[in-house]
């Protein structure tokens, strides 16, 4: 029995050990470097109400800059690149309702970052077009979407994390319904802590750590789906927290410009 374990706990765990070693290292080199670092003005720009600070958000376009070179170099169009991450949305999402919650998260970081780095190839190529943030918009949408499907169908025996799952689905797509509503007739306010790129990072980060938790409690009476219901109801109060404060902005915004 010990053996077996030892073998589960190699077999689950070591990928994510080395994956996570190595991004641990990476982040110490780039602490070592950031404070000699030109800050990034773009990022400094498009900087919000969030749990994610300015050096996290740094460091995450540091790290992928091999990315943005390599798309620039093979002169991947910034489209082609969002379609990317919308179809390893889909093929996370068939993970997520089959229960492998570790492989969907690390197809699901791969998505997310490709739908970073669209955007940024973008403005490094002077391609920046108002079809392609169309075009963009309504895939982060989709892929959003679709990634809470497979996790609601995952769950659908469950009621507390069915609900959850639905109730996060609603909140995530009314923070970006309400901002882009209130831009529509000029309001623009980026209030709330659980906006999209922190909804994908506690999802991905709870995710990819769920083969961990279940070694962990394998011989206990502890559920190891409890993490990740919890994340799905911190992410369902969460969400609608912040759509209802971008509402109650935008609300009386037009009432005192009326």
């Amino acid at each position: 029995m010990v053996d077996f374990l030892q073998n589960e706990i190699l077999r689950s765990l070591l990928p994510l050990i080395i994956i996570n070693c190595l991004a641990v290292l990476s982040f110490f080199i780039f602490l070592f470097i950031y404070p000699k670092k030109p800050k990034d003005q773009e990022i400094i720009s498009r900087m919000h109400e969030t749990f994610l600070g300015l050096i996290f958000r740094e460091y995450w376009y540091w790290v992928n800059k091999p990315f943005f070179n390599f798309f620039i170099y093979f002169k991947i169009k910034p489209n082609t690149i969002t379609a990317i991450s919308l179809i390893l949305a889909f093929i996370s999402a068939y993970f997520y309702y089959l229960g492998n919650f570790g492989l969907a998260g690390w197809i699901l970081i791969v998505s997310a970052t490709l739908d970073i780095v669209d955007g940024r190839v973008a403005r490094m190529t002077n391609t920046v077009t108002k079809s392609g943030a169309y075009w963009d918009s309504c895939v982060d949408r989709y892929s959003e979407g679709v990634v809470f499907l497979g996790i609601a169908l995952y769950y659908q025996n469950n009621f507390i994390a069915l609900l959850a799952t639905i109730v996060a689905l609603i909140g995530s797509e009314l923070v970006s319904y309400t901002k882009a509503r209130g831009e529509a007739i000029g309001i623009t306010t980026k209030r709330g802590i659980m906006q999209r790129a922190e909804r994908l990072s506690l999802l991905c980060f709870v995710s990819v750590l769920h083969p961990f938790f279940r070694v962990i409690f394998k011989n206990t009476s502890v559920n190891p789906e409890i993490v990740m219901i919890g994340a799905m109801i911190l992410m369902a109060v969460a969400t609608n927290l912040t759509a209802a404060t971008r509402m109650r902005i935008i609300f009386q915004e037009i009432k005192r410009t009326e």
